[in-house]
């Protein structure tokens, strides 16, 4: 989420004055000083030397990238990464796929597979084929397509997918 902080464009509205820097030098006009800077090294500007082992110990991490979270605290940028990445991705994906494995059968395959098992036992013990060819009587199925109200609408989608012209005279045999 800091990322994309940083990277739009409120973020950058607040900071200006990173955004104004130029990179340019600043030229003086006063009269130049040929003479050479001399300073004095005082013994409170020196540090000691390392000695012990906890000296000699590196307190900041050598090569560390920022995950975009925090780039002055390393063990706070790592952790919010950790946490983050855990929550998106874990606990989402796995959350996700268990409600997706677990959702109730909301398109009823499950019901329409048990009842087309039902009916072909039914038509079984009735002694009735499988399939019944006439499942629609074919007197209702001509008058429908001679009255015309089935037919304008099989015309206009099959010029939709290019099928064969559809006769609204044909007769069941």
């Amino acid at each position: 989420m800091a990322v994309f902080l940083r990277r739009s464009a409120l973020y950058r509205a607040f900071n200006l004055n990173k955004s104004l820097r130029l990179s340019c030098a600043n030229i003086s006009t006063t009269k130049k000083n040929k003479e050479v800077p001399s300073t004095t090294i005082s013994d409170t500007g020196v540090s000691k030397p390392p000695v012990t082992v906890a000296d000699f110990a590196d307190t900041k991490p050598r090569y560390w990238m920022t995950y975009g979270y925090s780039e002055t605290d390393y063990t706070m940028d790592r952790d919010y990464h950790h946490l983050i990445m855990f929550f998106w991705y874990h606990i989402y994906v796995g959350v996700l796929g268990f409600i997706m494995m677990y959702i109730p059968d909301f398109r009823d395959q499950d019901w329409t597979e048990r009842e087309a098992y039902l009916r072909l036992e039914r038509r079984e013990k009735l002694g009735l084929p499988k399939i019944d060819r006439n499942l629609v009587d074919p007197s209702k199925a001509t008058t429908l397509a001679l009255r015309g109200g089935v037919g304008r609408e099989w015309r206009s989608s099959c010029r939709l997918v290019r099928c064969p012209p559809f006769s609204s005279a044909a007769t069941p045999q």
